[in-house]
């Protein structure tokens, strides 16, 4: 079975994938630690290649009241360097433009569904309609054609065409109604994954710690894998 990907993997995805967005983020908030060193490692170098291109590519900083905010919650986890506050300022302004651009990514993902959706609810109704139609016509052609002496040849055929275009209507109506099941659950899988609101707290706590500029609720960053001689002492095979 495959394991679950890692939540670097969608790290490196992310300035090009915004409909990672909701996989990253609550990886990143619900991250317990310590992690994997290498996993850890590949987490700092991702953050600051990404700063770093950000910088490389002239976007400016912004100074407005999304980084006042932060700095607040910067110091109530102790972060004073001031190195580290800029570069920490730097990737949370990151992290915000990945969640803007996933928000409107997945507002346009509900707006081309809601769409698909009615268009095909009045497909429906028109299925629904012209069914009804052809049916009762096809049934007003064949009492005709019996009524009729002799048997007109052409209320027959018309009888049996419209009898087709029934059930070719009824057909098509019961194929739209599966796809709008479809749709549904499409839209509403796109509901479930949207981050409506970002919890910069819990950010800034856990990109801190991943930055290695604070220490984590769970004591320390990352785990160290015991050297072979010590695997041996504790009875772990290599």
């Amino acid at each position: 079975m495959d394991s679950k990907p890692a939540l670097s993997d969608y790290l490196a995805k992310l300035p090009s994938s915004p409909e990672l967005f909701p996989f990253f983020y609550r990886g990143l908030v619900s991250l317990r630690f310590p992690i994997e060193v290498a996993e850890i490692l590949e987490l700092r170098y991702l953050s600051h290649h990404n700063i770093d291109r950000a910088e490389n590519d002239g976007q400016g900083h912004e100074f407005g009241e999304f980084a006042t905010a932060r700095r607040v919650d910067m110091d109530d986890i102790g972060i004073q360097k001031p190195g580290h506050r800029e570069r920490l300022s730097q990737l949370l302004l990151l992290i915000r433009e990945y969640h803007a651009a996933h928000a409107a990514s997945s507002s346009a993902d509900e707006n081309r569904l809601r769409t698909a959706i009615e268009e095909n609810q009045f497909a429906q109704r028109q299925s629904k309609q012209y069914g009804k139609t052809s049916g009762i016509t096809a049934l007003v052609a064949a009492i005709s054609s019996v009524l009729l002496s002799p048997p007109a040849i052409l209320a027959q055929g018309l009888t049996v065409l419209l009898s087709y275009l029934c059930l070719d209507y009824f057909y098509s109506l019961s194929l739209l109604r599966r796809e709008e099941r479809i749709l549904g659950i499409e839209l509403g899988e796109v509901l479930r994954r949207r981050v409506r609101a970002v919890n910069w707290k819990a950010v800034v706590r856990q990109t801190a710690a991943i930055l290695g500029y604070t220490r984590p609720l769970g004591g320390e960053a990352f785990r160290m894998e015991p050297e072979p001689e010590h695997r041996e002492l504790m009875g772990i095979k290599i």
